[in-house]
């Protein structure tokens, strides 16, 4: 009887299961046609590559699903993002609207930079920059700053998934590298998203190696542009290749050694697709989007490669349309690729932060780099995300110490660990600037100088910096100070300041030279407030030299060589978040500084200088409004006025009252002064040589007196100027006409700072 009714039993179940859905499910499953396993492969090819997006969006209209994906370069970067699950609608929108000029600029973002080295922008303009030391000069590894490509990167891998191994992704993804020593070909396949994006696109010269597994890569695209071979060896059974390198220079093109260079990458390059060409099977799909005016580092084009790569899959949609999937069947294709890990929600959510290590460092102090990160936020027990990890490692690169900075984030217990690998940069430890400054109206107003600026970092445990300012030209500058951190990673600080400034002019009046000299010795107590201003409170002693002589003295006019000395207490107050140290399009600067100041008897004077500047953008065009105001005592001793704390920096020349020349340079006592500059982009240097070309024009107001004389009885004057200008790296040139209402025109060149 048991038997019986064993068996009665599995005849219903049996029964049950062809009138059930467990019929439906085993039918899906028995009738469902094998289908083959599909390759995308992406080709390297800088600004080329956002066609790729293009392609993807056709596959998306013409339901192809992808199995696995295979990257070189800028196809590693839009494979990896979308192996890691973004939607095509979401990679579209980032290309849309990512500042590429910023990502692919020869420095990192002003934004991230500390207040230290933005001061340096204020100092030297230009952005040649050399290491130096026993061993001679070292230069940069890379023309394009780093932290900006590495940003990028992890927010376009969603975050937290930049961190996934490549084994973890919803679809298998292979990255592609080259081995800088032996240039055999890498193939990345269990290391970190971000990491593996990051070496494939090491461009030789426009990013710094990336050191992999103990070995140094660069850009796959040297060895292997179009990974066929990698995508079979995965188990590809078609495979889609989408090619959009570069085509070869012609010799009509070939005008510098930079474009050779560029052409013997493209013929290695050219060479290794060919042979992948070659291995494309008769089921296989080649796709190559027609982009012959779009260059490696043309982002501005992104519209028309988007379209392009779009145009050339819907081409081959005859191919494509026998590898499509049903409605249904694409969309829980899509659903698996787009799958929501838990990686990719704990990005957004806060933990408490558990143990925070720092690993790498040699010349740079763990214990003080550790204490700069918790001052961002990442303090023990206090909730983090990924979001505020990253700006710390941000901030923390922003120091120019390094060439890079692993952070790898540990989520275990409900606890947040953060572990920071840095990289440091050899070269930058001991870093000088090289800057030329160029003024000439073309007539009598002339003037030049070179300038070097090196900055000597970590000289003790605490993080002390010496910095030291040359300039020889027309005008001469010696320039010391000595920050020194009260404590490891302390924003507080002292710093021991020395000043000499020296140059001669011509006093037409008089008909006599006069000779300046001035210097300035203090002692300044600061605070960093963040990254973006810092407040001084100190002591200073300077003195002052006027010394007359040619014909004018012969005749009668008084020689002088008596000093003025003055010494007292000082305070000075600064912001600067603007984005760029030549043309900002957005943030503040702010300077008040301050003076009580005694000499001999005399004492109660009290110079006070402030400027201001606010910059924005409008679509293309880059301005902003500035506002300047300084008072000083002066005196006036027979025929030669002795300014007590006398204007630095007087009216008269391009940005200036355009137009106007320069007064004498001990000639002012008070100033008020307001302009407002605009500037639209015209287009874009090549990566390495500079920034944007603009043309532009400027309205400028203001007034000064001298000798003590009060400034509202001083006429208001005002200019305007017309301007084009390219952002190099030796600074901002402009070539400029300008004249002041009621007075004099002319045409500048001007190469250097105008802040």
């Amino acid at each position: 009887m048991r038997q019986t009714a064993l068996a009665f039993l599995l005849s219903l179940s049996t029964i049950a299961c062809f009138t059930s859905p467990c019929l439906a499910q085993a039918n899906e499953k028995i009738l469902e046609p094998k289908r083959p396993r599909i390759a995308l492969v992406l080709s390297g090819g800088g600004a080329r590559g956002i066609a790729h997006i293009g392609v993807l969006k056709a596959l998306q209209e013409l339901r192809v699903p992808v199995d696995m994906v295979v990257g070189t370069s800028m196809g590693a970067v839009v494979g990896g993002a979308f192996a890691s699950g973004q939607s095509v609608e979401e990679l579209e929108a980032f290309v849309r609207s990512a500042d590429w000029d910023a990502i692919l600029s020869d420095r990192a973002p002003r934004r991230e930079l500390s207040f230290q080295r933005r001061e340096d922008d204020r100092l030297v303009a230009s952005r040649i920059d050399f290491g130096v030391g026993l061993k001679g000069v070292t230069l940069p590894p890379a023309a394009a700053g780093n932290s900006a490509l590495e940003f990028t990167l992890t927010r376009l891998a969603q975050g937290a998934k930049s961190e996934q191994g490549l084994q973890q992704l919803p679809l298998p993804f292979r990255a592609l590298a080259t081995d800088l020593l032996d240039g055999k070909l890498v193939t990345l396949s269990d290391q970190p998203l971000f990491l593996a994006m990051r070496a494939s696109m090491a461009v030789p010269g426009l990013f710094s190696p990336v050191r992999v597994d103990g070995r140094l890569v660069v850009d796959g695209g040297l060895v292997r542009n179009l990974g066929v071979d990698v995508a079979r060896t995965m188990g590809a059974d078609v495979i889609i290749a989408v090619n959009v390198g570069s085509p070869l220079l012609s010799e009509q093109e070939l005008l510098s050694a930079l474009s050779v260079t560029d052409q013997m990458v493209k013929l290695l390059t050219t060479q290794n697709v060919e042979h992948s060409l070659a291995e494309l099977r008769p089921q296989d799909v080649l796709i190559t989007p027609a982009m012959e005016q779009i260059g490696l580092t043309d982002f501005s084009r992104r519209e028309q490669a988007l379209q392009s790569g779009q145009q050339a899959s819907l081409a081959a949609s005859a191919q494509l349309q026998a590898l499509a999937l049903s409605e249904l069947d694409y969309r829980r294709h899509e659903d698996s690729r787009r799958r929501p890990g838990a990686a990719a929600t704990s990005s957004v959510a806060a933990l408490p932060m558990g143990r925070l290590t720092i690993d790498g460092t040699g010349f740079t102090n763990p214990a003080a780099l550790k204490l700069m990160v918790e001052a961002q936020g990442l303090k023990p027990g206090q909730p983090v995300t990924h979001a505020q990890i990253n700006e710390a490692s941000a901030a923390l690169q922003g120091r120019g110490d390094f060439d890079r900075i692993d952070t790898h984030v540990i989520d275990d217990a409900g606890v947040r660990d953060v572990q920071m690998t840095v990289s440091e940069a050899a070269w930058a430890r001991s870093r000088l600037r090289l800057g030329f400054e160029v003024e000439s109206d073309f007539g009598r107003n002339n003037a030049y100088a070179l300038t070097l600026l090196h900055s000597l970092g970590w000289i003790n445990a605490w993080g002390a910096e010496l910095r030291t300012l040359a300039r020889v030209g027309s005008e001469r500058e010696l320039g010391l100070s000595f920050n020194q951190p009260l404590g490891p990673g302390s924003a507080w600080y002292l710093e021991p300041q020395f000043n000499y400034r020296a140059y001669n002019t011509y006093m037409p009046l008089f008909f006599s030279d006069l000779a300046y000299r001035r210097s300035r010795a203090g002692l300044m107590a600061g605070r960093r407030l963040g990254n973006w201003g810092d407040l001084q409170l100190g002591y200073s002693h300077s003195s002052e030299t006027y010394k007359t002589s040619g014909i004018g003295v012969a005749f009668g006019f008084p020689d002088s060589n008596e000093a003025t000395v003055e010494s007292g207490p000082e305070a000075r107050f600064r912001i600067d978040t603007l984005d760029a140290p030549a043309f900002p399009g957005r943030g503040y600067l702010l300077d008040l500084h301050g003076r009580r100041l005694s000499s001999g008897d005399q004492t109660g004077e009290m110079p006070f200088e402030a400027r201001a500047m606010a910059a924005f953008q409008i679509n293309s065009w880059a301005g902003h409004l500035y506002a300047e105001y300084a008072e000083a005592a002066a005196k006036k001793t027979d025929a030669v006025p002795r300014p007590r704390g006398k204007v630095d920096n007087p009216l008269g020349g391009f940005l200036r009252l355009s137009g106007s020349r320069p007064p004498l340079p001990n000639g002012a006592s008070s100033l008020a002064f307001t302009r407002l500059v605009m500037a639209k982009q015209l287009a874009q240097m090549p990566v390495g040589l500079g920034g944007a070309v603009r043309a532009g024009f400027s309205l400028e107001a203001g007034k000064s007196a001298s000798l003590g004389r009060p400034l509202g009885d001083a006429k208001l004057r005002t200019a305007a100027s017309g301007f084009l200008a390219v952002d190099t790296r030796l600074g901002p040139f402009y070539l400029a006409y300008g004249g002041t209402r009621d007075g004099d025109s002319t045409v500048y060149f001007f190469l250097g700072p105008l802040w």
